[in-house]
């Protein structure tokens, strides 16, 4: 049987000091299993952003527990929760967050300047992601100088640089068109079936049925999850 992955349980969110705060997370019980590539839709408002931040340790829940790779997040220091951003988790944004002065292969090798590996296996495993998703003859660009597509497929190897247990994906196609859209749609498909964990936040229902199971977020709480 496989492993959790994700576990919450019991995962409310409140904002605010004072009462009435607003209740964004009202309950949430989700799992995901490893291997398993899981959407989550909802409305605007529905908290599908504070869920994926929630998921990303970028936040913390309120009430409730959130275990990722089987461990408690709550327990962990500021400085254990920056180390699982940059090594367990591999985020992929929709604005796809790369930095404009530096190269493909500069924005691909960032989350490895805050390990141990030597210059030399850096740079061999820089050289193996941007081959996987297909820019090895983009190296010395510049974000500039690529489509969207491009840059995504750069901020997908960047998220897979270090190899991590999890992938968050929000709105991931959200600046492409149709077609460019499909390609880094069939590039997600392919590590889910290289036996990567993924999750999806996306508004578009064609988008989520990628998935092998889609959760549906209305206002904090999940109302339906079902196989794709």
């Amino acid at each position: 049987m496989k492993e959790s992955i994700i576990s919450l349980s019991g995962v409310h969110k409140f904002y605010g000091e004072i009462e009435p705060r607003l209740h964004v997370l009202k309950g949430i019980d989700l799992s995901v299993t490893e291997g398993e590539f899981v959407s989550i839709t909802g409305t605007s408002g529905s908290g599908k952003s504070t869920l994926l931040n929630l998921l990303g340790c970028l936040d913390i829940a309120t009430e409730g527990i959130y275990r990722l790779g089987g461990k408690d997040v709550s327990q962990y220091t500021d400085d254990d929760l920056s180390r699982i951003r940059n090594q367990d988790i591999g985020f992929i944004f929709q604005s796809f967050n790369l930095i404009p002065q530096l190269t493909v292969f500069e924005n691909v090798q960032v989350p490895l300047l805050y390990g141990v590996r030597s210059i030399a296996e850096c740079n061999d495993i820089c050289h193996q992601v941007i081959e996987s998703v297909g820019l090895s003859g983009r190296l010395e660009h510049r974000p500039s100088q690529l489509s969207g597509g491009e840059c995504q497929r750069v901020a997908i190897a960047r998220a897979l640089i270090n190899d991590p247990i999890l992938l968050l994906a929000d709105e991931p196609t959200g600046n492409l068109d149709t077609t460019t859209s499909n390609e880094v749609l069939a590039l997600i498909d392919d590590l889910h079936a290289q036996g990567r964990s993924i999750v999806m936040i996306t508004h578009d229902v064609e988008v989520a049925a990628r998935a092998e199971r889609r959760v549906h977020l209305l206002d904090g709480l999940i109302v339906e999850g079902e196989a794709a």
